[in-house]
This record gives C-alpha cells, structure tokens and sequence, in this order.
C-alpha cells in the first residue's frame, strides 16, 4: 500500500514539473502568435524657414547711492524706453516685464558697508513685424540711456502648421523607405502601417554672442543696428510600425 501511494505522488510530481517547465514555451507561443509580424522603423523630415517674428530682451540697471534714488532713476530709464517701443508699433500686450530685482552694494574691503543699491527691470518684447527689429532695438536704447541693456534676441514662426505638414510628409517619406529597403532585405512583402507617432521640434534661433558684440559696436558708431534673420529648421520625427505579408 505504501509503494502503491508512492507511486501516485511521484507521478503527480512528474507532471507539475513538465507543466511548469511547459508553461514559459507556450506562453511565449501565445505573444509570438499575438504580437503582430512588422517592421518599426523612424523617419525624420527637415524645412527650413524664415522667421518672422522675434522676441527681444531689454534691461536697465541703475546705480545709485540709495534704493530710492535707484528705483526713481531705473523708473524714468524704463519709462522713456516701453514709450520708444510703443512709438515703433509695438502693442501693450507684446511688452511684458520679466523680472525686477533690488539689491545692496558692498563695499571691497573688511568693513563690508552698504555703499549704494543697484536696481534692474527686464522686459521682454514680441516683434511682430521682424523687418522693424533693427528701428526698435535703436529707439530703445536711444531712449533708455546709457542704463539700457540689450540682452539677448531670439527669432521664432508665428504660426508652423506649412512648415511642420511639410516635414511631416519628408519624414514619413524617409520612414517608408527605410522600411521598404528592410522588407526587401528580410524577403517580405511591405503591408499598411499599424501604428504612428510623432514628434517635433521649432528651437527658437538666438542672435549668437558675437553678433551682440557687434550690435552693441554699431550702435556706439551711430550706424544702424543690424539683424540678421537668417533661416530656422523645422525638424519633425516619426515612428511608425509597418505590417508585413
């Protein structure tokens, strides 16, 4: 009787353990059988465009003995210089103020004695109609002073839909080729797309360092200030997930 039960549980032992081994290989039969026969490939796609709009940081930074005597000085600088903006065209609501800050100056030696305050007010400012940057950027450093600040210019596309449905159609373009070049090689034949999703990217564009230096030089000679628009690359990338036959 003892042998006979022993048999049974040795049995049933055996195959617990063949199901279990069993069970990893049916189980990734099942996704194999699940999971659809494709090829996933990427494909980008570049337009370059010019802008037409830039946006345009100004500052005035004061100086003076006390905060009060700095905030009145930075006040009529900043005052003098979003009238000059406004004179060129520009709207109220394409001003805004970045940022205002007020803080001590300290003498160098040990004594470490508040010896007068510095103020700066920063405005950023949308230029709608890019040809009228150069005239802008004059007017407001003529009006604000030797206070003024030009701290930095980036160029943007007011509205990207042509230029992104262009390198869309590109990086598709590329992305299908690509797979018909991979369903040659593994000898299949290419079927519809199962699956697509993008991605996309319009940096804005600043005006590099150099070129500030030579604004700034242009306008201490009285010349007018160049902008160069030059041109921005509408990238967009796209993954997509071919059926195969």
């Amino acid at each position: 009787m003892f042998y006979y039960h022993f048999r049974q549980i040795s049995t049933f032992l055996t195959l617990v353990l063949v199901s279990t081994l069993l069970m990893p290989n049916a189980n990734a039969e099942t996704i194999d059988n699940q999971r659809p026969r494709s090829i996933h490939v990427s494909g980008t796609g570049k337009v370059s465009v010019a802008p037409d709009k830039a946006d345009l940081t100004l500052s005035v930074e004061v100086q003076a003995k006390t905060a009060e005597a700095a905030r009145a000085q930075a006040a009529n600088s900043m005052d003098a210089l979003i009238k000059a903006v406004k004179n060129e065209g520009v709207a109220d609501k394409d001003i805004q103020t970045r940022s205002v800050s007020l803080y001590p100056n300290y003498s160098p030696d040990t004594a470490n004695k508040i010896i007068g305050y510095q103020l700066s007010n920063q405005v950023a400012v949308c230029i709608r109609d890019i040809n009228k940057a150069s005239d802008i950027i004059d007017s407001a450093v003529k009006a604000g002073g030797n206070s003024t600040r030009v701290q930095g210019i980036n160029f943007g596309i007011e509205n990207p839909k042509v230029a992104l449905g262009n390198a869309r159609e590109k990086a598709y373009a590329d992305a299908k080729t690509k797979a018909e070049q991979y369903a040659k090689l593994a000898s299949v034949t290419l079927g519809s797309p199962l699956h697509i999703s993008e991605g996309s990217d319009i940096p804005a564009a600043p005006m590099p360092y150099g070129e500030m230096r030579m604004m700034k030089a242009a306008m201490a000679d009285g010349a007018s200030t160049p902008v160069q628009v030059g041109e921005q690359e509408v990238t967009v990338t796209v993954d997509v997930m071919f059926g195969i036959e």
